[in-house]
Order: structure tokens, then sequence, then C-alpha cells
């Protein structure tokens, strides 16, 4: 199971606000830059809960009562990239952009109840 979502900036900004990460290389282009990244950063957990989403497409609404997330970010989302998240059948999580990794982890269900 896959879900693309091109990234831009107004989801930046806008998820920015919601969750109060006002760290300036999410917002300002320039800064970004010299810190060596592309652009700005979409924010981990504005990952996280793209690929969470992918769990409960697969789960249904067990996902709601026993669904266990991990993830790791591990490489930069910015403007103008296409995040490419994937489910695979053993409940690995994987997402990327273009051929780099950007979260690794697992979605699955707790089988203790």
């Amino acid at each position: 199971m896959e879900r693309s979502i091109p990234i831009t900036q107004e989801m930046i900004d806008r998820y920015g606000r919601i969750n109060g990460d006002n760290d300036i290389v999410h917002y300002d282009h320039d800064y970004a830059l010299k810190r060596g990244f592309r652009g700005t950063l979409l924010h981990g957990p504005h990952m996280t809960a793209f690929v969470a989403e992918l769990g409960a497409r697969r789960h249904g609404e067990h996902w709601l009562y026993r669904g266990r997330l991990r993830t790791k970010w591990v490489g930069p989302v910015c403007p103008g990239d296409a995040f490419v998240g994937e489910l695979a059948d053993d409940g690995t999580l994987a997402a990327r952009v273009g051929e780099q990794t950007a979260l690794v982890g697992s979605a699955t269900l707790r089988t203790d109840g």
C-alpha cells in the first residue's frame, strides 16, 4: 500500500500553526539552505501522520484500539518534494523522496488484546 503526497510550504506553515513548532528551519528558505538543506523542512510529526494514515487504511477500526506505530525520521522532506509512504504486508513502513529515504518504521496491530 502506497501514498504519495506533494509537499508545499503552505502545508508546512499550516502544520506549524497547529503544533506550535516555530523553529525557523521550517519557515525560512535561506536559513534552511545555510544549514545544508535543499529548502525548508517538513515537520517530523507531520511525516508520521501521513504514514499513520496507511495503518488506518490497512487495519480499519482495529487501528484505533490496537494500532502500534513506530517511526524514525531519517531524511529531509522539502517543499516541491513528493513524499511517498509505503506500508508493506509485514507492517514495515518506509517513506522516500525520490531515491532518498525520509522515514522508516512499522505500523502493526497489537496482538495482546
